[in-house]
């Protein structure tokens, strides 16, 4: 083992073994791909419960069925309920070994007492760890981000429904307790407020502990977050030299902060020490002069030894913190790799918000609850820890001008509710009067008094217009402009009584035969008559793909129409023939035009049909098609007619 070589018969669920060596874990790709999934889901910061039912819901092989399915021999458990039902503890198991890295973990289990078979698990001191011994499956930062979202430890909920993404990272800057979170959602409050969704101090409400509040609102610490987030990437990105520097320089002053506060309490405790020494010797003179008796003497000595006794447990206690609490050292690069993963932040995502953020601890606010609440927040970031770029100090009339604009901001929203809400009354209470006469009765007296407001309010304003020599003035040259307008008017409507009475269009398609310019009249007539007729056939036909009631309405009502219309020009055609054949020579000269327009229709649909189909229109080739058919069947038959 202090080799490194494996001695155990364990396989990490994500491996494999070749025959004939046993101690190089080769890669199983199948297995690897759920290990790998398994950690980002938790570097997603979704919870093991999370982790477990989603693989369930998947039907993923849990390890050991996967194991039994294809590698048999390796099999340590072939009992279970469920093939593919997941459990935290299985979950878990996987995100806490370290040979996923590619390190060889040996001496988990310690046997104190070689006498006793008992044995219990090895501290992370007491674990042999052997770093690259084969191929990883997970990177190290992947690794880092899931145990760091696991110690999150998010409050519990009963009913598992309501949580909120940053449970387990605020923190009590006093008393080093996480901060509770409640909401409205989970007291059972009928209406939710922006200041019912808050975090609290656990210890604020313990009658075993003393704390403050130090409540928060939870979109207050968001929009703190994201702002802090989006200046430091800013800073990062436009002086990354100093930046760093800064880093460095931050991070030996915190370092030697610590070691001043260490030397300083144990130089204390030193002399102290010494002090003891200095008391118990004139104490051990005065006993054998005789000057104290025996009994005092012995309780003195023994005070002052156990005194000493405690301050040099203390000593070693702050050696030993001193090693534990030194400051870890800054990794510019890696932040830097994560500014210039996410430029431009908008909006915190839950990925984002893990990725960047490690803890933030609230402080206690001080100014009451009104505007003037201050509240310092210390933002710990992942890989540089508290750190705030150089920002220009706003002076105390700056910020008291912002909290007064802050105010009139919040004024007027809140007005503007309060209008929205008087509205809907109103609307609601209007509702109501058409059927309940109490409701009338309110809505008129609310309409009287609106009515009786707006007297006053005009009446006012007049009085206060009316004594304003500008009022005066603008109004006499508003009457005057007034005179104008009267004038005009009449003078038009004076123009319009004497104008020549239009021209019917009868008259204007006689006129047309002789006149060119009441023919080029006449064309433009009809020309702006054939489009309005087609915007009109257009809107028609795009309402009728809307509506199907109305589609079928217009169909009926242009059959109609043609069914009447052609029943009309049958019965004047059959009148004129009639007439004709009476020898009616106007009749005659009609009926001869009626059949020549006729020819010359005909002739030019079907010049136009032969003409569409020529180009390749689908519409007019079937036209033509059916033309063409019904002339073949024509001739037949009027050929059969003759043979017969």
């Amino acid at each position: 083992m202090k080799s490194g070589q494996r001695c155990s018969g364990s396989i990490p669920y994500g491996y494999k073994r070749v025959e004939g060596d046993k101690q190089t874990l080769y890669i199983d790709e199948e297995a690897a791909n759920v290990v790998r999934r398994i950690f980002q889901m938790a570097a997603s910061g979704m919870t093991m419960t999370g982790i477990a039912s989603t693989l369930s819901e998947e039907k993923v092989l849990i390890p050991s069925a996967y194991m039994k399915l294809n590698r048999p021999q390796d099999v340590h458990c072939k009992t279970y309920h469920d093939p593919y039902v997941w459990s935290n503890t299985t979950v878990g198991y996987i995100l806490d070994r370290q040979e996923y890295l590619g390190h060889t973990v040996l001496g988990k289990t310690v046997r104190e007492n070689f006498k006793l078979k008992k044995r219990r698990a090895a501290t992370p001191d007491e674990l042999m760890i052997f770093p690259d011994t084969h191929e990883p499956i997970i990177d190290q930062d992947t690794w880092d981000m899931a145990q760091r979202l696991r110690k999150r430890n998010p409050k519990k909920i009963a009913n598992g429904t309501y949580s909120h993404r940053l449970s387990g990272l605020l923190f009590c800057a006093d008393c080093g307790t996480r901060m509770s979170y409640s909401s409205s959602k989970i007291s059972g409050q009928k209406k939710e407020y922006d200041s019912s969704d808050y975090f609290q101090c656990r210890n604020y409400r313990n009658v075993y502990a003393e704390c403050f509040s130090h409540y928060i609102k939870s979109s207050a610490v968001e929009a703190a977050i994201l702002r802090a987030v989006q200046s430091v990437t800013k800073y990062a990105l436009e002086n990354q030299s100093e930046f760093i520097e800064q880093l460095k320089m931050q991070w030996e002053s915190r370092e030697t902060s610590i070691a001043d506060e260490s030397k300083k309490e144990i130089e204390l405790a030193q002399k102290r020490i010494e002090e003891l020494d200095i008391l118990i010797k004139g104490l051990y003179e005065s006993s054998m002069l005789g000057k104290i008796p025996d009994r005092q003497f012995q309780r003195l000595v023994s005070q002052y030894d156990e005194e000493q006794v405690q301050l040099e447990q203390r000593i070693r206690e702050i050696a030993g913190e001193h090693e534990e609490e030194a400051v870890p050292k800054s990794d510019p690069k890696k932040f830097m790799a994560l500014v210039n993963k996410y430029k431009d932040i908008t909006e915190l995502t839950d990925q984002m918000l893990y990725e960047f953020i490690e803890k933030v601890d609230i402080h206690a606010a001080e100014g009451g609850r009104g505007a003037y609440r201050k509240q310092c927040i210390d933002i710990y970031f992942n890989f540089i820890g508290n750190y705030l770029p150089p920002m220009e100090e706003i002076s105390e009339e700056e910020r008291i001008q912002q909290i007064e604009q802050e105010q009139k901001k919040k004024q007027y929203r809140k007005s503007e509710r309060a209008k929205e809400k008087q509205k809907e009354k109103m609307a609601q209470l209007k509702e109501d009067a058409k059927t309940d006469p109490e409701a009338a009765a309110q809505y008129e007296q609310y309409l009287e008094s609106r009515r009786e407001a707006g007297r006053k309010y005009r009446a006012k304003l007049k009085e206060i217009k009316e004594a304003s020599p500008e009022y005066i003035k603008a109004m006499e040259e508003k009457e005057r402009l007034k005179a104008e307008k009267m004038i005009e008017k009449d003078r038009k409507r004076m123009e319009r009584m004497t104008k020549k009475k239009k021209e019917t269009r009868i008259e204007l398609v006689a006129r047309a035969k002789t006149d060119p310019e009441a023919a080029e009249q006449l064309a433009e007539l009809r020309k702006a008559e054939a489009e309005a007729r087609k915007r009109k056939k257009a809107a028609e036909d795009k309402r009728m793909e809307e509506d199907p009631k109305y589609s079928a309405k217009v169909l009926e009502k242009r059959k109609e129409y043609s069914r009447r219309h052609t029943a009309q020009r049958k019965a004047f055609k059959e009148e004129l023939i009639a007439r004709a054949d009476a020898g009616d020579e106007e009749a005659i000269e009609q009926l001869n035009e009626m059949r020549a327009y006729a020819v010359k229709a005909t002739r030019k649909t079907y010049n136009k049909m032969y003409e569409g189909a020529m180009n390749g229109d689908p519409e007019a080739i079937v036209k033509y098609e059916a033309f063409l058919k019904q002339r073949r069947e024509d001739y037949h038959k009027k050929k059969e007619l003759e043979a017969m």
